[in-house]
């Protein structure tokens, strides 16, 4: 979820041998980057929940190119394993277009294609693969799976419980939909829900799994210490399940690294890096590690990072800040970039980038009170550390601290342990905690 990713158990309700099984399995969380697919293994589909996503497209005017040797954009050449694999299964879609089971495997396909390129539009691929059957009282479950992971991708986080929970009704051993349900329900700080979805997936099976999506919402309800123990606890127990899933594993150790990094612990490099030595090219790790870098005053490490990797707008974000803080040439064309492209965003009446674009606006286009709206309609929908961050840097720098009142009760109500949120909610604001209860006692005689 959201910065934070939930990986997915999903028991295959026809292997009730528990036979190893080879597939793929999607599920999409909230943060900064789409959905993400892990194996499945031992009747397990695992899959990291965060978002980058799109919403449903406004019409707007056509560009026409004014020449011919214009470019529009640079796709992923054709070579590439996926997209192949992807065209050659949209053919024989277009064949059959009620193959449930091929429609299914093009959504999925579709919905990683839409992380791994930072592409929207794969997203709408996926809907259309799934276009024959609709939203309605007889989808399909494991197409109302599908819709509910889009839905969420679109930010309609009321539209994907419903759905999941159609799902988990119809399929109760449905570790997808459970995991998927908690990836919401922490993105909207319904922690009580959230705990209740991971002990669902921890009685379908034991594991890293269950391990770190427990301990993901117990690290924002006071127990971030605990909660960091038993993800390394679990990591040492279960590393052949860690190494035998790297997607499991770099969600797990990523997860730690950001517990880590909220309480300060020195460990938090380290942890970083281990998750890199799995995966290198995950967009959320790298989103993650570079923002901790940039915390760290490093952003030339950030630059050689993320050099390279320009098509993803939030780390293209990212670079920028990093190209600013250096002065570099290359940050004044970055920025332009970045600017048309929040504007296409929302001529396609995209809402679900609020958070990036609030930082953008904040420290990359100097307009606090543009950055103070962007970050408060970003919290009426999530809230998760990033989406506190912002809202407290661009409440206070537009000289509105209690703008950010809403998160200031966040903090206490959740006894959510971050020193960095802390120091930045303590600037001002006009929350006040009750100190003590009232009562109908009266006072002792003196």
């Amino acid at each position: 979820m959201g910065p934070s990713r939930f990986p997915l158990t999903n028991r295959n309700e026809n292997d009730h041998a528990g036979a190893a099984l080879q597939s793929s399995l999607t599920i999409c969380g909230t943060g900064l980057f789409p959905c993400r697919f892990i194996s499945v293994r031992h009747g397990l589909g695992l899959c990291l929940v965060a978002l980058l996503a799109a919403a449903p497209v406004a019409k707007a005017a056509p560009f026409i190119p004014a020449e011919d040797g214009l470019v529009l954009e640079r796709v992923p050449g054709a070579r590439d394993a996926s997209s192949r694999a992807l065209r050659e299964m949209n053919a024989v879609l277009t064949q059959n277009r009620r193959d449930i089971g091929l429609a299914e495997k093009v959504a999925r396909l579709d919905i990683d294609q839409a992380r791994k390129l930072g592409d929207p539009r794969f997203l709408g691929r996926a809907e259309a693969a799934l276009a024959p059957w609709p939203l309605g009282a007889d989808t399909p479950a494991p197409v109302l799976l599908l819709r509910a992971v889009i839905l969420q991708s679109n930010h309609d986080f009321e539209g994907s419980i419903a759905a999941l929970q159609r799902v988990v009704r119809a399929e109760p051993k449905s570790g997808q939909a459970w995991l998927t349900l908690a990836a919401v329900h922490q993105a909207q700080a319904d922690y009580t829900a959230g705990l209740h979805d991971c002990g669902q997936i921890a009685s379908l099976v034991l594991g890293l799994a269950p391990t770190v999506c427990t301990a993901s919402i117990m690290s924002l309800t006071g127990h971030a210490p605990l909660a960091l123990r038993a993800i390394t606890i679990s990591l040492a127990q279960d590393a052949d399940e860690a190494r035998a899933d790297p997607s499991l594993g770099v969600w797990a150790e990523t997860a730690a690294a950001e517990i880590a990094e909220r309480l300060g612990d020195p460990s938090t490099e380290q942890r970083y890096r281990d998750a890199l030595t799995i995966d290198g090219s995950d967009p959320y790790l790298l989103g993650a590690w570079s923002d901790w870098l940039l915390d760290q005053n490093r952003p030339r490490e950030v630059m050689a990072l993320l050099g390279d990797r320009t098509r993803v707008d939030p780390l293209l974000l990212r670079l920028a800040l990093a190209e600013q803080a250096t002065g570099s040439s290359q940050a004044a064309g970055h920025i332009g970039d970045l600017a048309e492209r929040f504007e296409a965003s929302r001529l396609r009446g995209e809402t679900v980038h609020r958070r990036e674009e609030a930082r953008f606006a904040l420290h990359l286009q100097h307009q606090p009170a543009r950055a103070l709206d962007l970050a408060r309609a970003n919290w009426d929908v999530q809230r998760e550390p990033a989406d506190a961050r912002i809202l407290l840097e661009a409440a206070n720098a537009a000289g509105r601290p209690e703008a950010a009142d809403p998160v200031r009760v966040w903090l206490h109500d959740n006894g959510v342990e971050d020193a960095r949120l802390s120091a930045l909610a303590a600037k001002g604001g006009n929350f006040a905690p009750l100190t003590s209860q009232p009562t109908d006692q009266a006072p002792p005689n003196e």
